[in-house]
């Protein structure tokens, strides 16, 4: 018996037939061609490069929010023309600082499982990894010794995903864009005023009319504020005596009421008279300069004709002031000439050291 095949020379058949021969190919070669994904669905997922300069280095965080457990490990896929250190060591993780889930808001959970990459294939860097609660959002931050950003543009491409399904569980397409040298940064400048407010609580101190027997004394408070951020140095200068021995003098007497010791050193009056300046701290601890810390009543060191330092401070003002109180001490000795004018003018000076 024979069996007679007949072909239709039509040309409507043998497009018939081309066409699903074609459907049926594309519908075998599909899937080895483009692996499906697994039945996934990510609600949310990013990766945030912590800088953004052509020529950084690769470090940043990547986050995902999944409805699917079965993940066993991450892989991160970098764009095109980035320098990556095919060394799985120099990808290194860490858990701490995560940012804020910008969809629901909250604290991040770390990522379970996360540690030092496994493997690294071409651009893509494999981390380990455990499992992931669904719909709970989850982050590590990374960071790729010898791995630099690359070329400045826009839409730089790559991947975040998850391995334990066919091929993989979670996926994302990602994109970022690449700057200039510093060109993602800001520089913020700004300036404080230097500032110094000085001030005397009085211009004048009246000693009356002195005595052998006792000392008087009057003080005056020096003030002073400033942000100076080493502090303050203050000064003073008398009008009457030399370079090394201040003195209350009397025109009208031609006489002098004198230091009993030169500058720097502190002296004690007595009934043989003399006029003195101590200083004390008052207010912010100022150290008081040695040569006019007499510390008693009755002790104090030379003004002179030339400035000299009586207090300083190494910080800024940290009070709502610095303060020294300076005391201007004097005896008469039982045979110093009378007179109603004896007088010295101090002036005190102070300057920050900013």
């Amino acid at each position: 018996m024979r069996l007679s095949i007949e072909v239709s020379k039509s040309p409507k058949a043998l497009l018939s037939i081309a066409l699903q021969f074609s459907i049926l190919l594309l519908s075998v070669a599909y899937p080895l061609l483009y692996p499906q994904k697994a039945n996934a669905t990510v609600t949310e997922g990013f990766v945030r490069f912590d800088r953004l300069a052509t020529g950084s280095a690769i470090s940043g965080t990547a986050c995902l929010k999944s409805t699917l457990t079965t993940q066993t490990a991450v892989v991160i896929v970098f764009p095109q023309g980035w320098t990556i250190s095919s060394t799985a060591s120099n990808w290194t993780v860490t858990t701490t600082n995560l940012p804020t889930d910008p969809v629901g808001g909250g604290a991040a959970t770390a990522w379970p499982g996360i540690g030092t990459a496994t493997s690294v294939v071409g651009l893509s860097v494999t981390f380990p990894g455990t499992a992931l609660a669904a719909g709970t959002f989850y982050c590590f931050n990374f960071a790729g010794a010898s791995s630099t950003v690359g070329s400045a543009g826009n839409d730089k491409t790559g991947q975040l995903k998850t391995q334990g399904g066919a091929p993989y569980t979670d996926s994302i397409d990602y994109a970022t864009s690449v700057v200039a040298s510093a060109g993602e940064q800001v520089t913020i400048t700004a300036s404080v005023s230097a500032t110094l407010t000085f001030s005397l609580s009085g211009n004048s101190i009246a000693l009356g009319t002195l005595s052998s027997g006792t000392t008087t004394a009057g003080s005056v408070v020096e003030s002073v504020i400033t942000n100076a951020r080493n502090g303050w140095t203050s000064w003073i200068k008398g009008a009457q005596g030399t370079t090394t021995v201040g003195a209350l003098h009397s025109t009208a007497a031609n006489a002098d009421i004198s230091a009993p010791a030169a500058w720097p050193t502190v002296s004690t009056l007595s009934s043989s008279g003399g006029y003195v300046v101590d200083v004390d701290a008052t207010a912010g601890s100022p150290t008081i300069n040695t040569a006019y810390d007499g510390n008693t009543t009755d002790k104090g060191g030379a003004s002179t004709t030339l400035y000299r330092e009586i207090a300083t401070k190494t910080t800024p003002t940290t009070v709502s002031q610095d303060q020294v109180t300076i005391n201007a001490r004097a005896r008469a000795a039982s045979t110093q000439a009378a007179g109603a004018d004896y007088t010295d003018t101090l002036t005190v000076t102070a300057a920050g050291s900013f």
